[in-house]
């Protein structure tokens, strides 16, 4: 889509109108990167902001803008002022790991807008590419070490948010959309637990496949408005279940990717074995639930409807049992699609 020949004029993609008469500057700081700029497209994926792809005669660069609803979730307030966490999380993110984040390139706080490093050689996220094949062993072994260099990295460095917002935002958002919303008291247990484990510092709270790049050998993680203080162990159930997620209809892939993901994972602190952790195990669950009843954020279906209300029902059956295993998850997931 070619931009129009005024920076006054709003483009057709909607950029113009969510920027208003911020949208000179934004293109400005694209220019210096992009040269003159002649398309703007929508990135698909994200909840919270609008995200767009800015290309020009020398290359692309990400614009992100947060308003005062979520982009794809406009019954949700916000305050687009929370930008702010995002920038400082990127700039901390990308000072201590550059291969692995993107670089902001400029930052706008009049127009709630970041210009950044466009990370994704091929324009695609890993979601993107999941939902057409399954995941490989190598990607799972990069994905592993990654997640585990940005815990060690993060680790005892300050919270972003000011005051107990770490603790709020933890409590509502990490915990309230991801695990208490199912309503089952061992997910409700899990989040005491999780808060009560030693080693608590900087996490991502939002790694899954839609933000994050393994294309051309490159792994990079994008969208870090969720980054909090927590337990590193929530990162790696998070991500876990999506992976689970995506492999739902792909089962005899499942068991080596799983084990490929977590083998190359080292937390943070004393060694903790994946193989006998009822709470990764219980977390992993959890997630999953969350995304196959998408109470609050929506998900688009990896699995046949029913093959998802088989496994929806194993998984709470899980969790009504008491303790269990990452293998009792991808057991259920292979009795969904069997049974």
């Amino acid at each position: 889509m070619t931009l129009p020949s005024t920076a006054e004029d709003s483009p057709p993609t909607g950029l113009g109108a969510l920027l208003g008469p911020h949208l000179r500057p934004a293109l400005a700081a694209c220019r210096l990167h992009t040269g003159r700029p002649t398309r703007v497209e929508a990135c698909t994926g994200g909840n919270v902001s609008h995200v767009f792809r800015v290309t020009g005669d020398g290359g692309s660069v990400i614009v992100k803008v947060r308003g005062h609803r979520f982009a794809r979730l406009p019954h949700i307030a916000t305050d687009p002022g929370l930008i702010g966490v995002e920038h400082r999380a990127l700039t901390l993110h990308h000072h201590l790991l550059p291969d692995l984040f993107p670089k902001v390139l400029a930052f706008l706080p009049a127009a709630h807008a970041m210009v950044m490093t466009d990370v994704f050689p091929d324009g695609r996220s890993w979601r993107e590419h999941l939902d057409q094949r399954p995941a490989t062993t190598e990607e799972c072994a990069r994905l592993g070490s990654a997640l585990s260099r940005i815990h060690h990295a993060t680790t005892g460095l300050p919270p972003l948010r000011d005051g107990e917002g770490d603790d709020c935002f933890r409590a509502e958002h990490a915990y309230g959309y991801s695990l208490r919303a199912a309503g089952h008291r061992a997910l409700d247990e899990a989040c005491r637990h999780l808060d009560a484990l030693p080693g608590q510092q900087l996490i991502l709270g939002d790694a899954c496949p839609k933000n994050l790049t393994l294309a051309a050998g490159r792994t990079a993680f994008v969208d870090l408005d969720n980054v909090h203080t927590g337990s590193p162990l929530f990162d790696l159930g998070y991500l876990l279940a999506h992976l689970v997620l995506h492999h739902i209809t792909r089962t005899e892939h499942l068991r080596p990717l799983a084990t490929t993901f977590l083998d190359a994972y080292r937390l943070p602190g004393p060694h903790r074995p994946w193989r006998g952790d009822g709470l990764l195990g219980t977390v992993t669950a959890g997630i999953l639930l969350y995304r196959l009843e998408a109470r609050t954020v929506p998900y688009p279906p990896t699995a046949p409807p029913r093959a998802a209300a088989r496994l929806r029902r194993r998984v709470r059956q899980l969790l009504d049992t008491g303790s269990f295993t990452v293998q009792n998850v991808l057991g259920a997931v292979e009795g969904a699609v069997t049974g």
